[in-house]
């Protein structure tokens, strides 16, 4: 009876511990500032900073020019993020910018995995495409 109480007792601890886990989305919040690089090929690259801001319901930001002094930075002047969209439960994150100075119109796919935002971007008026990786800057 002792062992049947203990493999409940047990059984019990499991299920509560697995119902409260959170998924790496929950634990790691997309809103923050992301530093990566972006490009068309892995000897092409750019850095670039992006600034998020999710709310639950509506994905903002603005991109900004990378890290200065690193490979491949460039300053150019700030733009908005337009069209966001995230789906914490996939991670997947969308949206597009436009980059005015050359009317360069961009649209990105993303995927959040733990502190890691990648995924694709394109300018299909222009047939250019590439990927980027982003990693959360952390807080302060």
């Amino acid at each position: 009876m002792k062992n049947l109480g203990l493999a409940g007792l047990l059984l019990s601890c499991i299920i509560v511990s697995c119902s409260t886990g959170q998924s790496s989305q929950e634990r790691i919040s997309l809103t923050g500032t992301w530093v990566g690089d972006f490009g068309p090929a892995s000897y092409d690259r750019n850095t670039i900073t992006l600034e998020l801001n999710w709310d639950g319901k509506s994905l903002t930001g603005m991109v900004r020019p990378g890290v200065p002094g690193a490979k491949m930075y460039r300053n150019f002047t700030s733009f908005p993020i337009q069209n966001g969209s995230f789906d914490p439960a996939t991670g997947v994150i969308t949206f597009e910018a436009m980059f005015r100075p050359r009317e360069r119109h961009y649209f990105i796919e993303g995927r959040l995995k733990k502190n890691v935002l990648s995924g694709a971007w394109n300018r299909p008026d222009e047939n250019k495409d590439g990927d980027f990786k982003l990693m959360k800057k952390p807080a302060g």
